[in-house]
């Protein structure tokens, strides 16, 4: 009985000072934190693959992560990719449209062109703002897959697909990590275009939250899966 009472508050301060030293030991180096993070998502694939809910959410997830390592490289390497890509989020922004984080990109995305077109018009030396345009993109897409998820599994396995809090987890902590990424980018159009150099806040900050997004991230999807698990392994 005490084992079954102390166990899950075990499991659960011990995992999450675990996570929380990965955060810190890994800050600054991306590499060796997305490594981990994918091992992670395996991790709770294999332990959780008969709960067909929480796999396609690690699923969906785990395929952001690969897009965003492709899109990397693009943005920074091929020609013209940053025109395909506003206008591909133009066509994202009016299919998405009843997501109400469209409310935060649509205006970032135009204030993005509009200073587009004049730095090409002045020869002013463009920052690399495309990027962060891309990961709110990116978050867009996650919300959309994790909202009609339910509906994937029910259409194309036989196994039945239910809604679990993880689903809202992750739909609300993209609508949080496209703020940050759009707090960046404004702060960089108002360095660039308002001649305010000095502006820096969101900048300094901006690794620190992001780190701490990731590692938090990573403990959401463990112990909203771990919650899920714990009933079966308390019969055994």
């Amino acid at each position: 009985m005490l084992i079954r009472a102390y166990l899950p508050k075990f499991i659960t301060a011990l995992f999450g000072g675990l996570f929380i030293a990965l955060g810190i030991y890994s800050f600054g180096n991306a590499q060796i934190f997305d490594r981990v993070f994918l091992a992670i998502l395996i991790f709770t694939a294999i332990v959780c693959r008969e709960n067909i809910n929480v796999v396609s959410v690690i699923v969906i997830i785990t395929i952001q992560l690969m897009i965003d390592e492709l899109a990397w490289p693009l943005i920074n390497h091929l020609p013209y990719f940053k025109l395909i890509l506003y206008l591909f989020s133009f066509w994202a922004i009016y299919y998405l449209s009843h997501d109400k984080l469209i409310n935060l990109i649509l205006p970032v995305l135009v204030l993005a062109s509009a200073a587009e077109v004049y730095w090409q018009i002045t020869d002013y030396p463009a920052p690399q703002i495309t990027w962060y345009i891309w990961l709110m993109l990116s978050n867009l897409l996650l919300r959309h897959l994790i909202m009609i998820r339910v509906g994937l599994i029910d259409e194309y396995f036989s196994s039945k697909g239910l809604s679990i809090n993880l689903d809202w987890l992750m739909y609300k902590m993209a609508l949080f990590t496209s703020i940050v990424h759009a707090a960046m980018l404004i702060e960089y159009l108002i360095r660039h275009i308002a001649n305010m150099p000095n502006i820096l806040v969101v900048y300094t900050v901006f690794p620190y939250i992001l780190q701490g997004i990731s590692t938090l991230y990573i403990w959401v999807i463990f112990h909203e899966s771990y919650k899920l698990l714990l009933p079966k392994l308390m019969k055994v």
